[in-house]
């Protein structure tokens, strides 16, 4: 039986040592985790979506694993994190977290406690950044915020807001897209919704 040997800084591409052989995925998995649960708990504020999205995308990297041609450190942190904004991308285009990757690898989500919770902000920064948020939205054009609201905090469909609010749904996506735009700019991080509506 092989022994697994921990990740180390500066160790190359343990992506490359997973294709081959599964249980190094482990290690992958170890060695980036923590920083895809940030990534995610940093741009959708909310643990439990970010702990959905984490296993997605470890899930849909295990399943391309092979795919990966990269040798590298760098290369597959790109890689990963190619997957990592492609599911981010997916939520907000969708409005839930899609299990599909999960349910054909029959990975079980884990419920979290309310600890689990907590530290999961912690980690993530979210404290800090909810009276920023608030100001930012306030900011907002009245049609932006409003749009912005409903989508992301109400979680309602495209079709939703738009009879609620009497508009198409490509203005709808629109005043969306554009909210989150201006929210990502002022509170500088363009990079957390590009593709997001």
């Amino acid at each position: 039986m092989a022994v697994r040997v921990p990740f180390r800084r500066g160790q190359t591409c343990l992506l490359r040592a997973a294709q081959l052989d599964v249980d190094a995925f482990a290690d992958f998995y170890d060695a980036y985790a923590r920083r895809v649960l940030t990534y995610f708990a940093r741009r959708v504020f909310d643990a439990e979506t970010a702990l959905d999205l984490t296993s997605e995308t470890f899930a849909v990297a295990l399943e391309r694993r092979r795919q990966f041609r990269g040798r590298t450190e760098e290369e597959e942190q790109g890689w990963l994190f190619a997957i990592a904004h492609s599911q981010l991308a997916h939520l907000f285009r969708r409005g839930a977290v899609e299990r599909t990757a999960l349910r054909k690898l029959a990975v079980e989500v884990p419920s979290l406690s309310d600890e689990e919770i907590e530290r999961i902000e912690i980690l993530a920064g979210l404290h800090d950044l909810a009276p920023r948020i608030q100001e930012a939205l306030h900011h907002l054009p009245a049609e932006q915020h409003e749009a912005v609201e409903l989508r992301v905090i109400e979680e309602l469909s495209y079709a939703e807001i738009a009879s609620v609010l009497g508009v198409t749904q490509p203005v709808v996506r629109q005043r969306v897209s554009r909210g989150l735009r201006a929210l990502a700019i002022r509170l500088g991080g363009v990079e957390a919704v590009e593709g997001a509506a």
